[in-house]
């Protein structure tokens, strides 16, 4: 099954602060990547992967149906 952004951040029993924090963003631009309204900056994938456990790939994997979602909204 894939899965968005967000469905990551659940698995991984994150907050959107605690996200923002490690990214050093707002928390409404992580809003807006789970949203589909905003892209991550290639140099984001890496910390995000591993703040998430999961690989590279899969953050790509969903980041793509994050904005998929997002456009269909």
């Amino acid at each position: 099954m894939s899965e968005s952004l967000r469905d990551l951040r659940k698995a991984s029993e994150k907050t959107l602060a605690e996200v923002a924090k490690a990214l050093h963003v707002t928390i409404q631009t992580v809003c807006r990547y789970e949203n589909g309204k905003r892209r991550l900056n290639i140099d984001q994938v890496i910390p995000l992967a591993r703040l998430y456990h999961v690989s590279a790939e899969d953050i790509i994997a969903a980041q793509a149906i994050s904005e998929a979602v997002g456009k269909s909204e």
